[in-house]
């Protein structure tokens, strides 16, 4: 085949083939993606804050829908809460992955950029409150860019800017910015490396088919 100048397809995330891995080990696992298809088919064609070819998993909540926008081909598993508020917003954008009990309030924005991952339990909290002036609320928008990964029960603080290509290791949690390319961890998280691999080795524009 000719080379058309066309972008290279990139397979993030295989959903097909984790479904035919977990019924090929039990044939009644189909009885456990039943509420992720009934969740899918309501945020996508009800609620519709879910775009083409992304899956929810059963038990997800996803409050203030409307003021959510979910990208193509993201993968929200189980037990996952997204909150935008009443004036807030959560926009995950295309191939955009987010595990099991993870927890997003966005009242005072998310935007999580393309193909960007979420561990397990990651909380991103947007509000928080001015003790010096009788507990005050206030709400700080949170960015997160393209190619992000975020580790298992990470904590991203209100007003909190993550890179491209940033790592963020499991159980951190993210008090100031952390630049493109970097790897962070710890209480506060601490950048502890670089990861510009990552970057060089990621197509500028990918397709998953």
């Amino acid at each position: 085949m000719s080379d058309t100048g066309a972008s290279k397809t990139v397979e993030h995330i295989n959903k097909l083939e984790r479904i035919r891995k977990l019924l090929r080990s039990h044939p009644l696992e189909w009885i456990r993606l039943l509420p992720a298809v009934f969740s899918t088919l309501k945020y996508r064609y009800v609620f519709r804050c879910a775009d083409q070819g992304t899956i929810i998993g059963g038990n997800t909540d996803i409050i203030n829908f409307s003021r959510v926008s979910i990208g193509k081909r993201c993968l929200i598993q189980d037990h996952v809460y997204l909150r935008a508020g009443p004036d807030g917003y959560i926009n995950l954008a295309d191939h955009c992955a987010v595990n099991s009990f993870a927890k997003l309030f966005g009242h005072g924005g998310i935007d999580v950029g393309a193909h960007s991952q979420l561990g397990p339990g990651v909380l991103i909290t947007t509000t928080t409150h001015d003790f010096r002036k009788s507990m005050r609320t206030e709400f700080r928008k949170v960015n997160i860019g393209k190619w992000v990964w975020i580790g298992a029960n990470a904590v991203i603080l209100p007003g909190i800017t993550i890179g491209q290509y940033a790592v963020i290791g499991a159980g951190s949690i993210v008090t100031r910015d952390i630049p493109d390319c970097a790897i962070a961890a710890g209480n506060p998280a601490r950048i502890i490396g670089e990861n510009e691999e990552a970057k060089a080795n990621a197509p500028e524009s990918s397709v998953i088919d």
